[in-house]
């Protein structure tokens, strides 16, 4: 195995941690803004397609002969768990923060994901981390469009009805 193979497995394999990790931050979020039916419309879109593109990263490790990082997917998940129980008290504003830096970090992880796989020849894995960086790009998008929809969520569960 070529060093860019190694490369390209390595990528593949903290694609699919990450994966994993957005989909915990996806599934808290989708709670947390329930009483939001266009954001919740729009995010169970993405954690759908962040599903699909979690199989086609599984895939293309299963095609290089590699499996997920189980030490990687668990640091990850932890992560997940502890930045969930240290938010749980309030918290919409830090769910949709931490949403929105889950899709730019899933932006980062595709893009080099993607450069790398050209570069090894890899055109099947180039696709799959281009779907996963529009992914992320469009849920980022739709929730720069619904700041405000955040902060009202997050004021009215602190019983704050600020007057527009």
């Amino acid at each position: 195995m070529t060093t860019i193979e190694k490369k390209l497995i390595d990528y593949l394999k903290d694609a699919h941690a990450l994966q994993q990790h957005v989909q915990g931050v996806l599934s808290e979020l989708l709670t947390t803004a329930a009483d939001e039916p266009d954001l919740c419309r729009r995010l169970g879109g993405y954690a759908r397609r962040n599903r699909e593109n979690t199989r086609a990263i599984e895939d293309r490790l299963r095609a290089h002969d590699a499996s997920p990082s189980i030490v990687r997917d668990a640091e990850m998940l932890w992560g997940a768990i502890a930045d969930v129980l240290k938010s749980r008290r309030n918290h919409v504003g830090r769910h949709v923060r931490d949403g929105y830096v889950a899709a730019h970090l899933q932006i980062a992880e595709a893009e080099m994901l993607r450069r790398i796989a050209d570069r090894a020849g890899d055109a099947e894995t180039a696709e799959v981390a281009a779907a996963v960086c529009d992914d992320a790009r469009e849920i980022s998008a739709a929730i720069s469009d619904n700041w405000d929809a955040a902060v009202e969520l997050s004021l009215r569960r602190h019983g704050v009805h600020p007057h527009r």
